[in-house]
């Protein structure tokens, strides 16, 4: 029996949300009779992921809790809702593992995105990095078992702390099913309902200042007037959640959309000439893979995570100097209608897998379930 912690899948948490709505998928696919109690928060706001799919699978339980990931009670009450099974495997798909799970006598894994803020401390209250560090300390003393989503923050967990006793395994996000080069009719209908020109570069993610977004609308206008274009002057985009703790000023030539509907996003993608992927630091990347499984171009950090991710099929630039950063979008609008690169771009995202994330999942499971302290 798996007891998954899904409180995250909801629209707070954009990221970590898929990761684990797909990866559950993907597992109930590969193994549907492993028996899985699914935790989450029927009260969070959820736009994206249907539970009504997974709970198709003959296996699953819902566990409802009403408080989300974060709340001070989750210490306490979370093991008191899983009292029931002392001996079952707990997945936690965060670091933000609940205090009380360190004491259960049955195993726990964990899934860490990423150490974005102990790569970059200068964006983060100490108070926070010193309880963030704390925690991982923890998780790490505890767990049977880490997932990560990439090597490079393999590597990371090894630079901040050290040699690492439970094994860490990569387990890779996808681009979702869905995610495949859209028709022209489709585009058009997506343009029209979002009053988009016929050329844009295209950003999906939020806008904390690991994303380096004030950079890139820097970049943006500086090398706007430069792009070629069919009349009307070409537009920056951002899809995505917006959070108010970090303004920044858009300028012309640039609109945020807010979130976009799941549905919507393949051909928000298939529409774009350019995704533009401009992190500091990540643990892996998806909207890089996404865009790249709808066949577009795409000009990202040299950052080692979607170094990863990208392989030789994006451009890539150096995310703290503009000019770069300027330059390489420039150089990447002007080939981004080639169809060897377009190619390239699906054959590589052709290589992420859910349902082999999947399996590296259960292989790890079953491991961990098979031993003791």
């Amino acid at each position: 029996m798996i007891l998954f912690d899904g409180r995250v899948i909801n629209d707070r948490f954009p990221g970590v949300g898929r990761y684990a709505y797909r990866l559950l998928e993907a597992i109930l696919a590969v193994e549907p009779e492993l028996e899985v109690v699914l935790l989450y928060t029927p009260a969070l706001p959820n736009r994206r992921w249907d539970l009504g799919r997974l709970t198709g699978s003959p296996r699953l339980r819902l566990l409802t809790v009403p408080i989300p990931p974060f709340h001070p009670a989750e210490h306490s009450l979370i093991p008191w809702l899983l009292r029931r099974w002392p001996e079952a495997l707990v997945h936690v798909p965060h670091y933000a593992v609940p205090a009380g799970l360190f004491l259960r006598p049955g195993p726990l894994i964990a899934t860490l995105m990423d150490l974005t803020p102990l790569r970059l401390p200068e964006a983060w209250p100490v108070l926070q990095r010193a309880i963030y560090r704390l925690w991982h300390r923890l998780v790490l003393a505890r767990a049977r078992a880490l997932f990560t989503l990439s090597e490079a923050t393999r590597q990371d967990l090894q630079r901040f702390f050290g040699p690492i006793q439970p094994p860490v395994i990569i387990t890779p996000a996808a681009a979702d099913p869905g995610c495949t080069p859209r028709s022209p009719r489709e585009v058009m209908a997506i343009r029209h309902r979002y009053g988009l020109p016929p050329s844009y570069a295209l950003y999906v993610g939020i806008n904390k200042p690991s994303k380096n977004l004030d950079r890139l609308v820097e970049a943006w206008r500086r090398v706007r007037p430069r792009l070629c274009s069919d009349g009307e002057p070409p537009l920056l985009l951002l899809a995505g959640p917006w959070d108010p703790r970090y303004p920044l000023r858009l300028g012309e030539g640039v609109r945020h959309l807010g979130m976009v509907p799941e549905e919507a996003l393949p051909a928000l993608y298939t529409g774009a000439r350019l995704l533009i992927f401009p992190s500091l630091w990540e643990g892996f990347g998806l909207p890089v893979l996404e865009a790249m499984a709808c066949g577009v171009p795409v000009a990202c950090s040299d950052i080692p995570a979607l170094r990863e991710v990208a392989g030789e099929a994006a451009r890539f630039f150096d995310p703290r100097d503009v000019e770069s950063m300027a330059r390489v979008i420039a150089e990447a609008w002007d080939h981004a209608e080639d169809p060897v690169w377009r190619a390239r771009c699906q054959a590589q995202a052709a290589r992420f897998s859910w349902e082999e994330t999947a399996r590296r999942t259960l292989e790890t499971y079953r491991a961990v379930s098979g031993s003791r302290p």
